[in-house]
């Protein structure tokens, strides 16, 4: 039924998604979709309940990770089932392939808020042009470590899952 699903309605429509390595990456893009779309709208709704000025802060600089999670989606999870791809015990893999992909997407996705901060800084005179990529180096682990505390305890399982169903689906069909 998944995989029934998929092809008349989802991802499985799109060019290429019957290919193993392009219907993992479209697997993961879309189960990256998911996770983005599910935890703003978790976030938002608590931001708006308790008015809580922290929550506006997460839900502000998680918008810079937007642009960049969804593209890092598709490449990591194309690349790993391209390049990883087991012949046994697929749906683990699976699990741990969208697991990767998770932590990967975060780990770019941190890029975002730290070349804004920087630049930032630099068009308000607060640091020099020459120290601008010394200071982005130094916020891109401040902001996987803000990504991981403020969204990796959902978007990782849900990797997971995503990579786990994936295989399931393909399976199953």
């Amino acid at each position: 039924m998944g995989r029934n699903l998929c092809k008349r309605f989802g991802p499985g429509r799109l060019p290429y998604a019957s290919r193993r390595d392009i219907g993992g990456g479209i697997a993961m893009a879309a189960t990256g979709l998911l996770a983005t779309v599910v935890w703003f709208a978790g976030a938002w709704a608590i931001a708006a309940k308790t008015g809580n000025g922290t929550l506006g802060f997460t839900l502000g600089v998680g918008l810079f990770f937007l642009p960049l999670v969804l593209p890092t989606s598709f490449v990591v999870g194309t690349l790993l089932w391209r390049k990883l791809y087991p012949e046994e015990n697929r749906e683990l893999y699976g699990a741990v392939f969208g697991a990767m992909t998770a932590l990967a997407s975060l780990a770019v996705g941190s890029l975002g808020p730290a070349l804004v901060v920087a630049a930032s800084n630099v068009s308000r005179g607060t640091i020099p042009v020459s120290e601008v990529a010394g200071f982005a180096l130094l916020l891109i682990p401040s902001g996987f470590v803000f990504a991981l505390v403020a969204a990796g305890w959902f978007v990782i399982p849900l990797g997971a899952f995503g990579g786990w169903y994936h295989e399931r689906a393909k399976a199953t069909a």
